[in-house]
């Protein structure tokens, strides 16, 4: 599973494998504890212990720890794509990119360079793991420019089109 968290305005990109958990790419030993009936918990990083008692709030988790309060935020791959696509539809004027989510197959393109788009509306069809995934306008504006052809594999992060969001 894939995770963004964020402590202290500082965000790490976080994969666990099982013992194994990726922590911005670099593979490390962990081991996580409950102490039942308590909030608190322990974590063993590199044979490296640190006990910790934790709460959760309504955007997040605070952690107390050697008298130290943390703020953090843990969101999963899906949920934090979400999240940026909302903040991005947030924006008044401005260019805006729909990027792929993953790695796939250009199926086919909905829009031209110059169309009007609405926020929602789907822009590219994009195959992955044998499954259609359409892409959708996170902003109304207008297509400005288009990075991708039918037919054409990309990978994750790559920009497929942008959108000159309406100011």
């Amino acid at each position: 599973m894939q995770y963004t968290v964020t402590i202290r305005g500082r965000s790490f990109d976080v994969e666990i494998r099982g013992a194994e958990v990726l922590l911005d790419g670099v593979a490390r030993h962990a081991e996580l504890h409950c102490v039942a009936g308590t909030p608190l918990r322990q974590l063993i990083l590199h044979d490296r212990a640190v006990t910790f008692a934790i709460a959760r709030r309504h955007d997040g988790w605070t952690l107390l720890s050697g008298g130290e309060i943390w703020d953090s935020v843990v969101l999963d791959e899906r949920t934090r794509q979400l999240r940026d696509l909302t903040r991005r539809s947030g924006q008044q004027a401005g260019r805006v990119l729909v990027k792929a989510p993953m790695p796939g197959l250009v199926l086919r393109l909905e829009v031209a360079v110059g169309d009007t788009v609405r926020a929602g509306q789907g822009v590219v069809v994009l195959e992955a793991m044998k499954m259609e995934n359409e892409l959708k306008a996170p902003v109304a504006g207008r297509v400005s420019a288009i990075h991708a052809q039918a037919g054409q594999p990309v990978d994750k992060g790559v920009t497929l089109v942008e959108v000159h969001a309406e100011g």
